[in-house]
C-alpha cells in the first residue's frame, strides 16, 4: 500500500514539474525549448521542439489525456461520449423592415383598394350610359371576383416569397368585390333573389373565414370581418327576424375568434368586437323589437371578448399594459351601449359584474394578480353604474363618477397601462373641473360638499402613489431633474385645496373677503418652509411664497369692511407682518431657514433683508391706517404710532447694519430716519396736542440717543 502511494506521489511530482516547464515556456513567448531550461547536471541539454520533445511534456500530455478519459467515463453519460456535441444554433433574429420595404409591402393593398373603387365607379358609369343590363353587370363583377381568387391561387402554388403579399391582396379583393356585388344585385338592381343572394353571401363569408385561417394575415382578417358584418343590413332589408340577425352576428364574430386565437391577431380581436357591437346597435335602431335580446347579444359579445383576451394575455408580453387599457375602454363602450338600449340596465350590468367577479376569482387561484386587479376593478365600476341606474340616493352620481375615474386611474398606474393612464387622467380631470364649476357647498350636509372632500382625498392618494412609483433622474451636476409627479403635481393639490377653502370661507365665514383663506395661506406658506422637499416637492413653496406676496400687497391699502370682517382684516395684517418679521429674524440670526434653504440660494442677503423690512413696515403701517379708517383707535394714537414705527424700523435697520456688513439695510435705516424726522417736524407738530407731542418727543429722543450711542461706540471700536 505504501509503495502504491509513493508511486502516485512521484507521478504527481512529475506532472507538476512538467506543468512548470510549460508555464515557463509560455512566459518566454514559446521559445523556451531553444534555451536551457534547468541548469542541473541531471538534465540534458534541450533540443529544438522540431527534433525532439521533452519527455516530461509527453508524460504530462499522457496523464492529462488519461485523466480526461476517466472523468468522461465517470461523469458524462455514455450517449454524450459517443456523439459529437454541437452547440445549438441561436434562432435567426427577425429582420427589421426598412421604410422602403414597408412602402413596397403596402402598395399592393393600396392598389387593390383603388381597383375596387375603379370597379364600382366603372359599374356606375356603365349603368348611367345604359351600355349593359343590370344582370350582365353583376355577372361581370362576379367574374372579376372569381378571377382575382384564381390568380391568387395560381400565384400561391408557385410560392415565391415576393408573391405572398399579392396572393393575400387578391384573395381579399375577390372577397370584397363578391360581397359588394351580392349586396348590389339583391338590394340595388333587384337581379338576384333574396334567398339566393343570402346563400351566395354565406358562401363568400365561409370562403373569407377560410382564407383568413389559411393565410394568417391580420389585415385580411380585418377586411373579412368588416365586410362580413355588412350582411346584417341585407338581412334587415329581407325582413329577417331580429333574433336571426343577432345570431348571425354572434356566429361570425365567434368563428373569427378562432383565427384570432390561432395567430394572436389582437387588432382583429378589437376591431371585430367594435364592428359587432355597432352592428347590434344599428340593427336595434332599425327594429321595434324588445331590447332584451339585443342586450343579451352585447353581454355575449363581451363574454367572448373577455375569454379571447385572457387567452391572448400571455402572448401580449410587453404590450400587456396597452391591451389592459383597451379592455377597460371597450368595457366602458359596452356599458354605454347597454345603458342606451336597455330600459332598465340593472340586471344586465349585475350579470356582467358577476362575470368579471368570477374571472377575478379564477385569476386569483392561478396567482395572476394583474388579471385580479383588472377584473376586480371592472366589477367595482359596474357596481357603481348599477347604483347610479337604481338612483337610490339623490345626486349619488356626483360622487360615483369621480370615484370611478379615480379607480381606473389607480389601476392604470399600478399596471403601467399608458392608454388607461391617459384616458382616466382626462376623465378624472374633467370630472374635477366640472365639479368645481357647477357644484356648490351649500347647504353643508350635501353630496356636493362631500364630493369636495373626497376629491381632495383622491388627489392626496394619487400623489402618494405616484411618489412611490417615480424614479428620479439626475443631470450631469448630480441634481435631480424636475419631475411632474413629485414637483408639479403638489401645486394642483394646493390649488384645489385653496379653491375649496375660498368657497367655504366666502360661504360660511366672510361677507365679502376671504380673510380666513388668506390666514390659512400664510400658515401653509410658513409651514412649507420647514417641510422637506421630499414631501412637497421643490416648486410648491415658491408658488406659495408668490401667493403670499400677492396677498400681502392686496392688504396694504385700506379696505371698507363691516361686521366680523373688521377684525379678520386686522388679524390678517398682523399675521402677515409677524411672519415677515419672523423670517427677517431667522435670516439675520442665521437660523433654521437660513442654514437649510436661503444660504444655498444665489441671492443677495443684504437686499433680501432690505425688501423684507420694507414689507413688514408697509404691513404694520397699513394696519395703523386700517385702524384709523375703521375708527377703532383714537386718531392721535394712530399718528403717534406711525411715527414711532418709522423710528423703530430705522433704529433696527441701523443696529443690524452696525453688527453685520449690511450696506443696503444701513441705507434703508438712514432713509427711514430722515423720513421719520421730516414727518415728526412738518406733520406731527400741527396734528398732535401738547401732551401727546411731549410724550412722542421723549420716546423718540430716547430712541435716538440710544441709537446714536450705539453707532458711535461701534464706529470707535472699528477705528
Amino acid at each position: 500500500m505504501e509503495k502504491e502511494t509513493d508511486k502516485r506521489i512521484e507521478r504527481l511530482e512529475g506532472e507538476v514539474r512538467a506543468l512548470r516547464l510549460e508555464l515557463d515556456e509560455l512566459k518566454r513567448g514559446g521559445n523556451g525549448f531553444k534555451e536551457e531550461v534547468i541548469n542541473t547536471p541531471d538534465t540534458p541539454k534541450q533540443n529544438p521542439p522540431e527534433e525532439e520533445e521533452n519527455h516530461l511534456i509527453k508524460l504530462n500530455k499522457a496523464a492529462s489525456k488519461k485523466n480526461k478519459n476517466q472523468i468522461n467515463k465517470k461523469d458524462v453519460p455514455q450517449q454524450v461520449q459517443s456523439s459529437n456535441l454541437k452547440k445549438p444554433t441561436p434562432p435567426p433574429s427577425k429582420k427589421q423592415r426598412s421604410l422602403e420595404e414597408m412602402i413596397l409591402w403596402l402598395l399592393p393593398k393600396i392598389f387593390m383598394v383603388i381597383l375596387v373603387l375603379g370597379v364600382l365607379w366603372g359599374l356606375k358609369v356603365i349603368s348611367d350610359f345604359g351600355l349593359l343590363s343590370n344582370g350582365l353587370k353583376i355577372v361581370l363583377a362576379y367574374c372579376l371576383s372569381i378571377g382575382l381568387i384564381i390568380i391568387g391561387f395560381i400565384l400561391d402554388l408557385r410560392k415565391p416569397d415576393s408573391s405572398q403579399i399579392f396572393t393575400v391582396v387578391l384573395y381579399g379583393g375577390g372577397f370584397i368585390i363578391g360581397i359588394l356585388t351580392t349586396a348590389a344585385g339583391a338590394i340595388l338592381y333587384d337581379v338576384l333573389g333574396l334567398y339566393f343572394a343570402l346563400l351566395l353571401a354565406l358562401v363568400y363569408i365561409g370562403y373569407g373565414v377560410t382564407i383568413c385561417y389559411v393565410k394568417k394575415n391580420q389585415v385580411l382578417s380585418i377586411f373579412v370581418i368588416f365586410t362580413s358584418l355588412l350582411l346584417p343590413y341585407l338581412l334587415e332589408y329581407m325582413d329577417f327576424n331580429g333574433m336571426m340577425i343577432l345570431l348571425y352576428v354572434l356566429i361570425v364574430y365567434g368563428f373569427m375568434q378562432f383565427v384570432v386565437v390561432k395567430y394572436n391577431q389582437s387588432i382583429t380581436m378589437y376591431t371585430s368586437f367594435i364592428f359587432s357591437m355597432l352592428a347590434v346597435h344599428i340593427i336595434w335602431g332599425l327594429n321595434d323589437d324588445s331590447a332584451g335580446m339585443y342586450v343579451i347579444s352585447l353581454i355575449l359579445l363581451n363574454m367572448i371578448l373577455l375569454l379571447v383576451w385572457w387567452e391572448l394575455y400571455k402572448p401580449f408580453s410587453k404590450w400587456r399594459a396597452i391591451h389592459e387599457g383597451f379592455l377597460f375602454s371597450l368595457n366602458g363602450f359596452t356599458i354605454l351601449l347597454i345603458n342606451f338600449i336597455a330600459d332598465n340596465a340593472t340586471f344586465p350590468l349585475l350579470f356582467l359584474t358577476a362575470i368579471y367577479f368570477t374571472v377575478a376569482l379564477f385569476a386569483n387561484k392561478r396567482n395572476e394578480s394583474r388579471i385580479v386587479d383588472i377584473a376586480g376593478t371592472l366589477s367595482l365600476l359596474k357596481i357603481f353604474n348599477i347604483i347610479m341606474v337604481i338612483n337610490a340616493i339623490d345626486h349619488l352620481e356626483i360622487v360615483l363618477l369621480p370615484l370611478s375615474a379615480f379607480l381606473g386611474l389607480m389601476i392604470g398606474l399600478k399596471l403601467n397601462a399608458n392608454l388607461m393612464k391617459i384616458l382616466y387622467s382626462i376623465l378624472f380631470t374633467f370630472f374635477v373641473i366640472v365639479h368645481l364649476i357647477v357644484d356648490d357647498i351649500t347647504p353643508f350636509w350635501t353630496m356636493e360638499h362631500l364630493n369636495y372632500l373626497l376629491i381632495f382625498i383622491y388627489l392626496i392618494v394619487l400623489f402618494l402613489y405616484l411618489k412611490r412609483l417615480t424614479i428620479l433622474e439626475f443631470n450631469e451636476e448630480g441634481k435631480a431633474k424636475l419631475n411632474f409627479s413629485i414637483d408639479i403635481y403638489p401645486i394642483f393639490i394646493a390649488l384645489y385645496f385653496f379653491i375649496y377653502m375660498y368657497n367655504f370661507d366666502t360661504t360660511y365665514i366672510a361677507y365679502n373677503n376671504a380673510y380666513i383663506t388668506a390666514i390659512v395661506l400664510a400658515v401653509v406658506m410658513l409651514a412649507s418652509l420647514f417641510i422637506s422637499e421630499k414631501l412637497i416637492g421643490r416648486v410648491l413653496k415658491y408658488i406659495l411664497i408668490f401667493a403670499f406676496l400677492i396677498t400681502s400687497i392686496n392688504h396694504i391699502p385700506t379696505h371698507f369692511v363691516e361686521g366680523v370682517d373688521i377684525w379678520l382684516n386686522l388679524l390678517v395684517r398682523v399675521v402677515y407682518a409677524l411672519i415677515v418679521i419672523a423670517i427677517i429674524v431667522d435670516i439675520y440670526m442665521k437660523g433654521y431657514l437660513y442654514k437649510t434653504w436661503i444660504s444655498h440660494l444665489k441671492i443677495d442677503i443684504d437686499g433680501l433683508l432690505t425688501v423684507a423690512m420694507v414689507g413688514a413696515l408697509l404691513l404694520l403701517y397699513s394696519l395703523l391706517s386700517q385702524l384709523q379708517f375703521d375708527s377703532t383707535v383714537n386718531y392721535y394714537l394712530v399718528v403717534t404710532g406711525k411715527t414711532v414705527l418709522l423710528f423703530v424700523t430705522a433704529t433696527m435697520s441701523l443696529w443690524m447694519s452696525s453688527t453685520k456688513e449690511l450696506r443696503k439695510v444701513k441705507a434703508l435705516g438712514y432713509t427711514l430716519l430722515a423720513i421719520a424726522i421730516l414727518k415728526l417736524v412738518f406733520s406731527d407738530l400741527d396734528s398732535l396736542n401738547l401732551v401727546i407731542r411731549a410724550f412722542l418727543f421723549m420716546v423718540i429722543g430716547g430712541i435716538g440717543l440710544f441709537l446714536s450711542s450705539k453707532l458711535i461706540s461701534k464706529n470707535t471700536k472699528n477705528e
